[in-house]
């Protein structure tokens, strides 16, 4: 640096920060302008002056004289619908020869001309309009354009800011937010989690919690009771599971016992619906998955070891299972269930088989990392959704080998999935870039309908209502966010059920043509190479079979796109099909 620049100030530490004094003085003039005399020559004095000043509105005063109205009661007293007692209203003949001997009278006649003025004004006042014509009839109609909108309504902040585990609503009128903070991630130096309080939230309040529950370790999964609003149940962190009556206390009512419980957190609960509605089942990352009675939750009343791979002798135990990530049950049977694992695969479950064959009923391998999320559709249960790493796919019972439907990427990984509840066609996703995202497959495919910046922290948890209108997230920073969804957004159109199944059957039909054709490719290598079928499948690039299974779908296509092209007529013409 050059010396020119540098310069030093040097100031003593006690003169720093010493106090402001101030004292009075006296008066000073700090400047005094004269008037001058040459700018005052060049005005003139006007005398006299007079101006007029009024700081009132001016208001002018008009009266109209309108037409004087009386108004009167009069009751009137309907005897046979008003016709004299002597005469039948039933008999023609009587009522016709009433009616003409009346209209013969001089004081019908001269009411009837009497009210001609009055009759007149209200004709001509209603010719100025034709109300029987047709305007704009030249002008083709056109559908109503959908216009959808969602807002985020309310925002329930939880004071200590923890990441919130897991949402649910209670089954009443007057739906209430169950909310469940925990921190999942484990940590060796120190715990993570330190208060264990559960909130219920209301909608109309969102200020203070409507009520809360204490269980007794932290909480990971909440489940409310399909009759009982004042119930829940808890899945907690040491593998256990209790019921909560906020009726009677803030503690569990009932607990299991943690020796006959699961080894790890609970990771999914759901109740099953029936007609007591007493039975629940639990899922955990130890492999296992019981069922429980609320009326007795000492011991469960079943244990299902989840393994893809059949036990080689029965002292295997927990050792090939399978880490359970997310549950659900088909409400047409309440027997079969569909269980996400933490390896990435989707299995078919049938409680009742007899073999391990008969209870692992159909393995989906569906994603990279852990499933998040498998739900089915509510107007449609042969069709599922799942998620995980940074897709959505939805797949069908029938097909295993790959998804009917996939989805697009997210930009971060995926949180959850959704289905509308009223809504057949629609889907909800959020991941950890803070955004909601809006899918409607029959307005647009591979693009959201609507995406909604939630918040600037990653989202964890959705679940909508009933009904569909509301939407609860949550987020890593305890924040509860309400989103409101438009009637558009919520609800079905009238042929949006069956068109959703024409597509859904549509896609499905090609995925079975291509695991058909595939089989096929991979029987002709088989026999080519003449070498058992086991050693063939693990040579053969399953891409390269798919790759070669669609170029022959379309070329299938192809072939008969260019048959229907020019279709002779008995005429001698051709008809033509125009191609979409």
């Amino acid at each position: 640096m050059e010396p020119g620049l540098n310069y030093s100030y040097v100031k003593i530490r006690k003169d720093f920060g010493q106090q402001v004094r101030f004292c009075e003085v006296p008066a000073v003039m700090l400047d005094s302008i004269d008037p001058n005399k040459l700018d005052q020559k060049q005005y003139c004095l006007r005398n006299p002056t007079s101006n007029e000043s009024q700081t009132v509105v001016k208001l002018s005063e008009h009266y109209v004289n309108t037409k004087k109205i009386v108004l009167r009661d009069q009751g009137l007293n309907h005897v046979e619908g008003g016709w004299p007692k002597d005469i039948n209203f039933r008999d023609e003949e009587a009522t016709s020869r009433h009616r003409r001997r009346f209209e013969r009278d001089d004081s019908y006649v001269s009411a009837i001309l009497n009210s001609y003025d009055g009759l007149k004004h209200l004709i001509e006042q209603n010719n100025a309009i034709e109300m029987y014509n047709m305007y704009f009839k030249e002008i083709n109609s056109e559908e109503p354009v959908e216009k959808y909108f969602v807002r985020k309504s309310i925002v329930f902040n939880d004071p200590d800011e923890r990441p919130i585990a897991s949402i649910g609503w209670t089954h009443e009128d007057d739906s209430k937010i169950v909310v469940a903070y925990c921190n999942k991630n484990y940590s060796v130096n120190r715990p993570v989690n330190k208060n264990t309080t559960c909130l219920i939230w209301a909608i109309e309040n969102p200020a203070e919690t409507y009520t809360d529950f204490i269980p007794p370790s932290f909480c990971w999964k909440v489940a409310c009771s399909p009759s009982n609003s004042s119930e829940i149940i808890g899945g907690l962190q040491n593998g256990s599971v209790c019921i909560f009556d906020i009726r009677a206390k803030k503690e569990p009512i009932a607990i299991s016992p943690i020796h006959l419980a699961h080894r790890d957190p609970v990771t999914a609960l759901l109740y099953i619906h029936s007609r007591l509605n007493y039975e629940f089942f639990s899922g955990s990352s130890d492999g296992q998955c019981m069922w429980w009675d609320v009326r007795n939750i000492s011991r469960p009343t079943d244990i299902l070891v989840m393994s893809i791979h059949a036990p080689s002798s029965p002292g295997d135990g927990l050792k090939y299972t399978e880490g359970i990530s997310a549950l659900q049950f088909d409400r047409t049977f309440t027997t079969k269930f569909l269980c996400g694992t933490d390896t990435g695969y989707v299995i078919n479950v049938n409680r009742k088989g007899k073999n391990h064959a008969e209870v692992m009923s159909a393995i989906f391998s569906a994603h990279k990392g852990s499933v998040k999320s498998v739900e089915r559709n509510p107007f449609i249960p042969k069709f599922f959704i799942t998620c995980g790493d940074w897709t959505t796919n939805i797949w069908s019972d029938d097909i295993q080998s790959s998804p009917i439907i996939f989805g697009t990427s997210h930009p971060k990984q995926i949180s959850d999935v959704a289905w509308c509840p009223q809504r057949v066609s629609s889907y909800m996703s959020i991941c950890r870039d803070g955004k909601f995202r809006y899918w409607d497959l029959l307005r647009k495919y591979y693009e959201p309908i609507v995406v909604l910046p939630v918040s600037k922290y990653p989202l964890l948890y959705i679940r909508p209502n009933e009904e569909g209108k509301f939407v609860a997230i949550g987020d890593t920073k305890g924040s509860l966010n309400l989103i409101t969804l438009s009637d558009n957004m919520a609800y079905s159109g009238d042929r949006d059920r069956n068109l959703m199944v024409q597509h859904f059957d549509r896609e499905a039909r090609k995925e079975h043509i291509l695991e058909t054709r595939v089989r096929e490719i991979r029987l002709k290598l088989k026999l080519e190479a003449h070498v058992p079928v086991d050693s063939t499948l693990g040579k053969v690039d399953d891409e390269t079979l798919i790759h070669n299974a669609e170029d022959e779908y379309r070329k299938v296509v192809g072939e008969e796109f260019k048959q229907f092209e020019t279709v002779p007529t008995t005429r001698g013409k051709s008809l033509k099909t125009v191609k979409h």
